[in-house]
C-alpha cells in the first residue's frame, strides 16, 4: 500500500469544527517526544527530523491537522543537514505501512541549531514535494536558543502557521 502523501490520492476530509484559530493540533506528549529528539541531536550537534502522522480535518476555514505520532528512523546528520538513512528506514516504513486508512502523514520535523527557526531553500524543497501545496506542515524547532516555528504548504514559500498544544486529559 502506498502511504497517502506519496499516492497524490487527497480523499474527502471529514467535516469538524476546530477547538481554536489554529492550523495545526499537537498533543503535549509528542510536542515533548520532538524536543526531547531536538535536545538530544542539540548534545551530539546534529539535527533531527521527523514525520507527523494525524488526521486532516475541514471545516467553514479550511482544513487543519490533528497530530497523533511523530515517528522518525536512523538519520545522516550534521550541524546544518539531515535526511533519513536509506538504508535504515525500516523504523519509518513500519510506521507509515501500519497507518490507519483514516490517517495521513500531515507533516514533518527538523532542527535547527542555533539559527532560528526559518525555512531554508532546501526545507521549501523539501515541503513542495511531501505536500505540493496540499494540507501538510513543517515544524522547526531550535533547542539552542529554545525557539519553534511552524510553517504552512504555500507551494514556494511556505508561510507561519499557527499551533496549539494540547494539554493530556
Amino acid at each position: 500500500m502506498t502511504p497517502n502523501i506519496l499516492s497524490g490520492n487527497i480523499r474527502e476530509r471529514p467535516f469538524a469544527k476546530r477547538r481554536a484559530a489554529a492550523d495545526l493540533f499537537m498533543p503535549e506528549a509528542v510536542m515533548m517526544q520532538i524536543a526531547a529528539h531536538a535536545d538530544l541531536g542539540l548534545e551530539e550537534g546534529k539535527e533531527v527530523m521527523g514525520l507527523l502522522l494525524g488526521r486532516i480535518y475541514a471545516d467553514d476555514d479550511g482544513e487543519y491537522a490533528v497530530v497523533e505520532e511523530a515517528v522518525t528512523s536512523k538519520l545522516e546528520s550534521d550541524r546544518v543537514m539531515v535526511r533519513f538513512d536509506r538504508e535504515d528506514m525500516g523504523a519509518l516504513v513500519d510506521a507509515i505501512d501500519n497507518m490507519s486508512p483514516d490517517t495521513d502523514i500531515v507533516g514533518w520535523y527538523h532542527s535547527h541549531l542555533g539559527y532560528g527557526c526559518f525555512m531554508s531553500e532546501t526545507d521549501v524543497k523539501t515541503q513542495d514535494g511531501l505536500f505540493g501545496g496540499a494540507c501538510g506542515f513543517a515544524l522547526v524547532v531550535d533547542p539552542k536558543i529554545k525557539e519553534i516555528a511552524v510553517f504552512d504548504s504555500s507551494p514556494g514559500s511556505p508561510g507561519v502557521a499557527q499551533m496549539v498544544i494540547l494539554e493530556e486529559e
